[in-house]
Order: C-alpha cells, then sequence, then structure tokens
C-alpha cells in the first residue's frame, strides 16, 4: 500500500466506491463464475481476502459495493468448492494466462524516473537511498510510469500474440490493461483448460525462447549452408530469428550485441556489422560471419524475438487475475478490457481514465516526472500544492507521490 496518509486511503476510497455504485454494470463477469474463486485487497489491511465466490452477478456486486477493495482478483482456475483451502478445492481447469510488466522490462527510463519519498517528511529522494536524511525513516519507492515504459510492454504484447495466433493457432482471448505498467491476455480455448504446469511451461519455454539453440537452426557449423540457415520467409522460430537479426544488422542495433558479449567485446563485432550492413542484401548473410559474431547475432535475436512475460504467472494454475474493467489501488485507472485486434490503437492513459477528470482535488505534489492522462498533459512538479483533476490527484495519491494538504 503506497499511500502517504490515512486521510489519503480515504479520500481515494470515497472516489472508488462512488464509481463501482455508479458503474458496477461496466465490471467484467467471468464465464462459469460459481466456479471461480475471488479475492481482495481492502483499503485498510495489506492482507488479501480470498476464498470467496458468488453465484451471480449481483453477488459480487454487492460484495464491491459493500467492501469497495482496493485491488480486486478472481482465479483463472474453475474449482468444484472454490471456498474450500486450497488443497480441497477440486480443481476442474484453468484458463492459461499472461502477465506483461514494464518493471520486468530492459527499459533504461526506470532510472531516470524512479525515485523514493519518506512519508514523513514528505520529500523525494533518489532511489540509491534507504533511509530519509532528515528523519532516518525507512523510505518508499516510487515506481513511476512513462510512455516508454507503456510502450515496450504494448511491443511485449504484440509479441505474444503473435506467438498464441500464428504458432499455436489459438483465437479466442481476453485482452485488458493491468490499469497501472502493462497487459494482461488470457487464452481462453477449451483446448488448454486441461493442461498442467509441466505442460504449461512446454509453452513458456517456446514463448520465450528457451533451449533454442544454434544447431538446431542450422548455425553451428564454420561453414554455412544458406539454405538450411534460417531465412525471413521461415515459419516459426527459424522465421523470427532470422527477421530479428536482419532488423538488427539493418538498424545496426550494437546495444543488442552489447547486452549480449558485453562493452569490451561488443566493438570488434560491431567493426564486422559496418562492413556486412554495406552489403546487406534480402535475407539474413549468415555465411560472411565469423562464428564469434554468428553466435552473438543468434543470442541477441533470440532476446529481441521472444516475448517477456512473467514465467511464475503463467505456469501457476491457481493463479489469481485482477477483475476486467475494476479499478486497479496502484493508480486509480480501470483494469480495462478491449479487443486485440485494436492493441496498436489503445490508448492506456485516456481510455483507462475512469475516474472524474472534471472535478479538482487539491493535493501536495512531493514529486510527479511530466504525464499524460486523459488527454491532458502535467508538467513535472516537486514540492508544490496544486489543483488537479480527481483522476490525475488521485493516480498520484495511490503511487504515494502527493499527500492531502
Amino acid at each position: 500500500m503506497s499511500f502517504i496518509s490515512e486521510a489519503d486511503a480515504l479520500t481515494v476510497k470515497r472516489f472508488f466506491k462512488d464509481f463501482y455504485q455508479r458503474n458496477f454494470s461496466r465490471l467484467y463477469i467471468p464465464s462459469r463464475l460459481p466456479e471461480r474463486e475471488f479475492g481482495y485487497f481492502t483499503f485498510e489491511k495489506k492482507i488479501m481476502i480470498r476464498h470467496l465466490n458468488f453465484n451471480s452477478p449481483q453477488e459480487l456486486w454487492e460484495k464491491i459495493a459493500e467492501d469497495t477493495p482496493l485491488h480486486i482478483y478472481h482465479s483463472a482456475a474453475f474449482y468444484k468448492y472454490p471456498r474450500a483451502p486450497m488443497d480441497a478445492k477440486g480443481w476442474l481447469g484453468a484458463e492459461l494466462i499472461f502477465d506483461i510488466d514494464a518493471d520486468h522490462l530492459k527499459t533504461p527510463c526506470g532510472k531516470e524516473h524512479d525515485f523514493k519519498v519518506c512519508r514523513r517528511c514528505k520529500r523525494a529522494y533518489p532511489v540509491s537511498l534507504d533511509l530519509c536524511p532528515d528523519c532516518g525513516q525507512s523510505l518508499m519507492k516510487v515506481e513511476w510510469v512513462c510512455d516508454l515504459c507503456l510502450e515496450a510492454a504494448r511491443e511485449e504484447a504484440r509479441k505474444l500474440l503473435s506467438f498464441l495466433e500464428d504458432d499455436f493457432g489459438f483465437n479466442r482471448f481476453r485482452t485488458a490493461f493491468s490499469g497501472n505498467r502493462g497487459y494482461h491476455l488470457v487464452v481462453e480455448d477449451e483446448s488448454i483448460l486441461e493442461l498442467d504446469q509441466a505442460e504449461r511451461k512446454e509453452l513458456i519455454d517456446y514463448i520465450t525462447g528457451t533451449g533454442l539453440s544454434m544447431r538446431i537452426m542450422g548455425l553451428e557449423e564454420r561453414m554455412i549452408d544458406l539454405e538450411t540457415a534460417p531465412k525471413l520467409e521461415d515459419r516459426g522460430w527459424r522465421g523470427r530469428i532470422a527477421k530479428a537479426a536482419f532488423e538488427i544488422l539493418a538498424s545496426k542495433n550494437y546495444d543488442a550485441l552489447r547486452e549480449v558479449v558485453g562493452d569490451s567485446t561488443a566493438q570488434t563485432l560491431i567493426d564486422e556489422v559496418e562492413e556486412i550492413s554495406k552489403t546487406l542484401g534480402e535475407d539474413v548473410p549468415w555465411n560472411l560471419m565469423r562464428r564469434k559474431l554468428r553466435r552473438a547475432l543468434f543470442e541477441a535475436a533470440r532476446e529481441l524475438a521472444s516475448a517477456h512475460i512473467d514465467v511464475v504467472v503463467t505456469q501457476d494454475i491457481h493463479r489469481l487475475l485482477r477483475l476486467g474493467n475494476s479499478l486497479n489501488g496502484k493508480t486509480g485507472l480501470m483494469a480495462k478490457l478491449f479487443d486485440p485486434n485494436e492493441l496498436d490503437e489503445f490508448e492506456p492513459m485516456s481510455e483507462s481514465v475512469a475516474l472524474p477528470m472534471d472535478e479538482e482535488l487539491a493535493v501536495y505534489v512531493i514529486r510527479a516526472p511530466r504525464f499524460k492522462l486523459g488527454g491532458m498533459e502535467f508538467e513535472e512538479c516537486e514540492n508544490e500544492l496544486r489543483k488537479l483533476p480527481a483522476a490525475a490527484a488521485i493516480l498520484l495519491l495511490c503511487r504515494g507521490a502527493a499527500t492531502l494538504p
């Protein structure tokens, strides 16, 4: 829980309660509702209340209206006895779920916009500090999310959808913005419901490129036969490796090579790429590369082409998933469901705004990097009393970047 004060939490809870009372019909109702487990966090405690289930949408709506959860989740699994302890629930199957979180991606911007806050002094400090230099209290980290973070998460969601549609042939999906830093994707195909953890791990390994080798791709030998090497038109991982390798060469993405071999070795490879790029044709010239470059390019291409997912979430057959179109207690934004075909057009910081933009709330901003919300832009601000649209003020209160004056 990231609120600076109890008063901040109570104010946010009031807005959440009003939203749920007015918009309960917008909440996603999972299929086979009586067979799902539900759980939620309250504004008052840091523990999850779980092992709940509901026989009708009305029961669910009444519980949410009564308790006003900070976060609310439901199981991806179906159970005979959802209210029972975990070992007695009677597992019947589970949807295949994926979580993509910008926090797990290698975005350089986190070092620039993350910071820590002292709840007592109401001041911001660098993330390198653990204790407040003025009062000695432990600092709370504020993990900001910028446009670069969200675009990186979107790109991973694109790659994941490509794997699921093109390589596995799935066509029944449920996609949602998490309401914070990424995306959730649920495969609803009947064929996957009874997969156990080991079988889900095999899917994960394929999507992440785990175990993929140069030998499998025909790239291990000293002399390469272009007829058997990965080509752009190949299907599956062969085509993915070729496309990613070609992109690295064509764009001279030297950072991708540095990630694999380190700065000390990279320069020699970069010189070789410079020469190869001059004569780059319509496919990857594997035969023109020394084995060292070929290996580095293969590893960099595998990293670029794989989908970066939270593997623990996907493998867990008992996992709880945020309820679609509910509010995320870390931002006040909606965990907005949207058509997967509209991923490229989806605007998370506009379409997920659920709280009022036409009502103002005065807050003391401890620190807030520049951000966009609901079609408005807000400049960087620090140690300043501001009147903001309620949705923007609540986002800052939820993150612990602001407090009530």
